[in-house]
């Protein structure tokens, strides 16, 4: 919270949602005195979506940014955003990884297009959620954080391509992303839970469609676990810039399987 008030201009508004009942997150909360900040608590656990839904609905900011409570706001984090949102409609900055005994790590360091973020997004999620800066009429377009599933920021860049928004990536450092034995993405059964999920499924399903990448789903494919033929994978990493082909190459290694071109 101190990090992100301190980054934040002096008329915005921090507002935290606490997934109750967890009356020692409340009071911690409620020790950061700053007049930016406001607290909201849940009687009954409603899950994350959930929480950042309400947390929308009830303020009416034209930009809306997410933090998660066990990251770090870097100092100039708004002040990079706020430039580059007047060019887009969805922000996301680089990610500082720290945590679990490792020496601090940057994610992709690059920037990435919209175009980009189109191409890779069924083989991988580069961006950091807690580093998005977004406008509100985009989120609303995109419908976000309307229903539960295990990766919320992974369907909402999709529905919200899908609904003609703007996402950029920036190259420059934004955030401090904590790594954590407890985090839901360091579980055994995380990748087992996202090609289970419904809500994740009919994203990346209608993304693969209204991409015109049917080939996605027709070849047997599923989010994060690719089947291409060496055309259509080839075709993925020419579309994007020169300097990001190295990365879609390591990111198409990882997701994808090679599989032979149908015969003539």
């Amino acid at each position: 919270m101190r990090s992100t008030l301190r980054a934040m201009p002096r008329d915005a508004e921090l507002v935290v949602s606490v997934d109750g009942p967890d009356a020692e997150t409340e009071r911690a909360a409620r020790r950061v005195t700053d007049r930016r900040v406001v607290v909201r608590t849940d009687a009954v656990n409603r899950g994350t979506v959930a929480c950042m839904r309400r947390a929308l609905e009830s303020t009416d900011s034209e930009l809306v940014a997410r933090m998660d409570s066990d990251d770090i706001s870097l100092p100039w984090r708004f002040r990079v955003g706020f430039r580059a949102v007047r060019h887009a409609d969805i922000v996301c900055g680089t990610g500082i990884r720290f945590g679990r005994g490792m020496l601090l790590r940057p994610g992709y360091p690059g920037s990435l297009t919209t175009r980009e973020i189109g191409l890779l997004l069924p083989f991988v999620n580069p961006l950091f959620h807690s580093s998005m800066l977004a406008t509100r009429e985009a989120l609303v377009a995109a419908d976000a954080y309307a229903r539960p599933n295990t990766a919320e920021d992974y369907v909402l860049w999709l529905d919200a391509l899908r609904a003609g928004a703007r996402i950029v990536k920036l190259a420059t450092p934004v955030v401090a992303y904590r790594l954590s034995e407890s985090q839901l993405s360091s579980s055994d059964t995380y990748l087992e839970r996202i090609v289970s999920d419904p809500e994740i499924r009919r994203a990346w399903t209608a993304w693969a469609r209204a991409s015109g990448r049917p080939w996605l789903e027709a070849n047997g494919g599923v989010p994060g676990s690719i089947r291409g033929t060496r055309e259509q994978l080839e075709a993925i990493v020419a579309g994007v810039r020169p300097g990001t082909r190295h990365y879609a190459r390591r990111q198409l290694a990882r997701a994808a399987t090679l599989i032979p071109a149908p015969a003539c």
